[in-house]
């Protein structure tokens, strides 16, 4: 067979594949597409920015907690030890959680935020009974904000949100979910 005619007939085969394959996305039903895993890459990186973040703040209020009873970071190692472990599991859970539980991930964000927020006032209010004016109560505050961060998370955790996806219509059907088309072209 000459050059010219193996080429026209892989020419022929591949408009002929490119043809079968317009037709099996074409003719694709949409149930099927439904089925598809839904994307989980944005809930799993933002579960790894609020948990690393979250872990941050812990390490602070470790830290905090330390140099009301004396032991102060004089350098970086002081920080790199055991201290920086929750900001290593805050960012592996929140990235777990993204992943596989999207809507645990919400509640962890929310409930963390008010118990940081519930926690920060109960520990300025009894930081100075805790510890000596006039640093009790931005360290009371500090270390109350750590402990309500856990306690939000783990409730959070525990009662999972659903915030941002729309639930069940009248009908019982679930709406279709808002989306933007990407196209990736492989030329056959």
């Amino acid at each position: 067979m000459p050059a010219a005619a193996g080429r026209i007939h892989d020419q022929t085969a591949m408009r002929l594949l490119r043809t079968l394959l317009l037709i099996l996305v074409l003719a694709a039903p949409s149930a099927a597409r439904a089925q598809e895993p839904q994307s989980r890459v944005l809930a799993t990186s933002l579960g790894v920015l609020a948990g690393a973040a979250g872990g941050g703040y812990l390490t602070v209020s470790f830290v905090v907690l330390e140099a009301q009873f004396g032991r102060y970071v004089h350098d970086l190692d002081d920080i790199l030890g055991w201290r920086s472990a929750p900001f290593l599991v805050g960012a592996a859970l929140g990235g777990g959680l993204g992943y596989y539980s999207p809507e645990r991930l919400q509640g962890a964000v929310v409930f963390g935020a008010a118990g940081l927020a519930v926690g920060a006032l109960a520990g300025y209010l009894l930081g100075d009974d805790i510890w000596d004016p006039p640093e009790g109560r931005w360290a009371g505050a500090a270390v109350g904000a750590g402990i309500g961060l856990v306690i939000g998370n783990a409730i959070g955790i525990l009662t999972p949100l659903n915030l941002f996806t729309q639930g069940e219509d009248d009908e019982g059907a679930t709406p279709a979910a808002a989306s933007f088309p990407i196209v990736i072209r492989i030329p056959l």
